[in-house]
């Protein structure tokens, strides 16, 4: 629904760059509408399901507990990765894709990338680490060094959730 919610803005951009009819503009309308008041309906009965389960409202409230975790991210992280709280963070990023992984073979030395994990989950993570390193006073001290000791950027945002599972 979100997916649909940013075409259909794309495409409404696209046509106020031209001259459209009155009629057009209606019908964008009533479809933003319809997709709001869709998008609203599934966030309100994804916080039901949350709420009625014990263990999903205890892990939910921890990952809500961090200044820079919104309700989105959290309700990917519970329905993307029930196993939090029974891994290390180290298991937590390979599960997620944030792990880079080698490409080694005898003296060659490849480069690290992160090629397998739960691909839904990185852009939400991804999120999650920028707000940390702008909010959170803790991660923002962590992505300064990594930063100062030439970290790309992409990999500093990449690993501040990664700490943020270590809760």
């Amino acid at each position: 629904m979100v997916d649909a919610r940013k075409r259909l803005y794309a495409q409404i951009s696209a046509r106020r760059k031209q001259d459209i009819s009155a009629e057009l503009e209606n019908m964008d309308s009533s479809l933003k509408a319809l997709l709001e008041n869709q998008i609203s309906e599934f966030e309100h009965r994804i916080e039901g399901v949350i709420a009625q389960g014990k263990e999903l409202s205890a892990k939910a409230e921890l990952l809500r507990s961090t200044p820079d975790t919104g309700p989105v991210s959290v309700a990917m992280v519970l329905a993307e990765m029930p196993e939090l709280g029974r891994m290390t963070a180290t298991e937590a990023a390979a599960m997620t894709g944030l792990a880079p992984m080698a490409h080694d073979s005898g003296a060659m030395r490849g480069k690290r990338v992160i090629p397998r994990g739960r691909r839904s989950l990185r852009p939400v993570l991804f999120q999650v680490g920028l707000a940390a390193s702008c909010h959170n006073p803790v991660l923002k001290a962590v992505a300064k060094r990594m930063k100062q000791r030439g970290k790309p950027h992409k990999l500093v945002i990449g690993v501040l959730p990664v700490s943020w599972t270590r809760r």
